[in-house]
C-alpha cells in the first residue's frame, strides 16, 4: 500500500484530462490513499504529504517546493516521455527515483511522423495552399512521390523510434535505426551503433530525430550532419527543440542542403513571429502536438498504475532515470 499524489492541470500546453475514473485506478493500483490536485499551491496548502507523485515533467515550472518539502517522497513519476525540465530542476537532485511515460506517446508520435512524411510526399501543403486561392495545382509543383522503396532513418530506436518503422514498413519503406546499444529489432532492416550516424544521413530520405534532450544530444544535428544528408532528404523533429542546431537548419534549408523539415518542436517555444522558418515553402512546423490524442490520459494512467504494482512488490521501475 502506498499514498500517490496526482498533480496536474489541463491547459492548451498540457491538453490532457483527466477524471474520477482514472483517480479510481490508481486508488486501486497503490492500495491507499489518492489525493488530485492543478497546481503546486493548492498541494502546498493541503499539507499532504505523500511517497509518490504524479505529475507533468517535460515542460514548464516543476514542484520543487513540494518535493523538497516532503522527506517522504521516493519516487516522481512523469506523464511526459522526456525529463528535461525535471532533470534540470532542483528535483534531480533528491534521493528520490525519477521515471517518464516513455513508450506511451510511441503511437500517436509515429502517426504525425508518417503524417509530415506523406504530406511532402504528395505535396499537399502546396496543394492546399492553392485550394484556398481557388487554383487547380496540377502541374504547377514538383510531381508527387511515393512512399514505397524510400529510406527512412531514426536517430534513436527506442519505442517512438521502433512506432514510426513499424508504420513505415507497412508502406514497404527501408527502416534504419541509431541506437547506443545495437539490437535486432524486427521492424527494422538495420540497427546502427550511435558512431555510424553519418551513414544513416547520407543513406535516409527522411531522418527522423527521436532522442532525449541531455548535454549529448544538444545540437546533435548540426551543420556537419546537415551536410551529410542527401540533398532531396526531409529532417523531421519529434525530440525537442535544442537537439538540431536550428540556425544552422535554417541556413541549409536556403541553400538546398536538404529539401525540406518537419518540426513539431522549434527552439524556442513558442517559435517567435520573425523566425524565418515560418515563411519557408519546405517546412512544415506544428506546435508540439505530435503526440496528443484523447486517449493518451488513459494509456498514462495505465502505464504509472503497472509502474505502480512494480514498485510495491519491489519490482526494477521501468523508464528509471535514475
Amino acid at each position: 500500500m502506498v499514498d500517490v499524489v496526482f498533480l496536474f492541470r489541463y491547459s492548451s500546453r498540457v491538453p490532457y484530462e483527466f477524471n474520477d475514473a482514472h483517480v479510481a485506478q490508481i486508488a486501486a493500483a497503490c492500495g491507499g490513499k489518492v489525493w488530485r490536485f492543478e497546481t503546486e499551491d493548492e498541494l502546498m496548502a493541503s499539507g499532504v504529504k505523500a511517497e509518490v507523485l504524479f505529475s507533468w515533467g517535460g515542460t514548464g515550472d516543476m514542484p520543487v517546493t513540494y518535493c523538497r518539502s516532503n522527506p517522504g517522497l521516493k519516487w516522481f513519476h512523469s506523464f511526459s516521455s522526456g525529463l528535461d525540465a525535471v532533470m534540470n530542476s532542483e528535483i534531480a537532485s533528491l534521493p528520490i527515483a525519477i521515471t517518464s511515460s516513455s513508450g506511451v506517446q510511441g503511437p500517436t508520435i509515429a502517426e504525425t511522423v508518417m503524417g509530415y512524411i506523406l504530406a511532402f510526399n504528395r505535396t499537399l501543403p502546396f496543394m492546399w495552399q492553392k485550394q484556398r486561392e481557388h487554383v487547380w495545382g496540377k502541374g504547377l509543383t514538383r510531381q508527387p512521390v511515393e512512399a514505397l522503396g524510400k529510406t527512412i532513418g531514426t536517430i534513436g530506436a527506442g519505442s517512438i523510434g521502433q512506432e514510426v518503422a513499424k508504420r513505415a514498413k507497412a508502406f514497404n519503406m527501408v527502416t534504419i535505426g541509431l541506437c547506443r546499444h545495437p539490437r535486432a529489432l524486427s521492424c527494422y532492416d538495420e540497427v546502427l551503433p550511435d558512431r555510424r550516424m553519418d551513414e544513416l544521413l547520407a543513406r535516409s530520405d527522411y531522418v527522423v530525430v527521436a532522442v532525449p534532450l541531455t548535454e549529448a544530444t544538444r545540437h546533435l544535428i548540426g551543420k556537419a550532419q546537415l551536410a551529410e544528408m542527401k540533398p532531396g532528404a526531409i529532417l523531421i523533429n519529434v525530440a525537442r527543440g535544442p537537439v538540431v542546431d536550428q540556425p544552422a537548419l535554417i541556413d541549409a534549408l536556403r541553400a538546398g542542403t536538404i529539401a525540406g523539415a518537419a518540426l513539431d518542436v522549434t527552439d524556442p517555444e513558442p517559435l517567435p513571429p520573425d523566425n524565418p522558418l515560418w515563411d519557408m515553402e519546405n517546412v512544415m512546423i506544428t506546435p508540439h502536438i505530435s503526440a496528443d490524442a484523447p486517449i493518451l490520459s488513459q494509456w498514462a494512467v495505465d502505464f504509472f498504475c503497472a509502474s505502480l504494482k512494480r514498485y510495491l512488490a519491489g519490482e526494477p521501475l521501468p523508464n528509471r532515470l535514475k
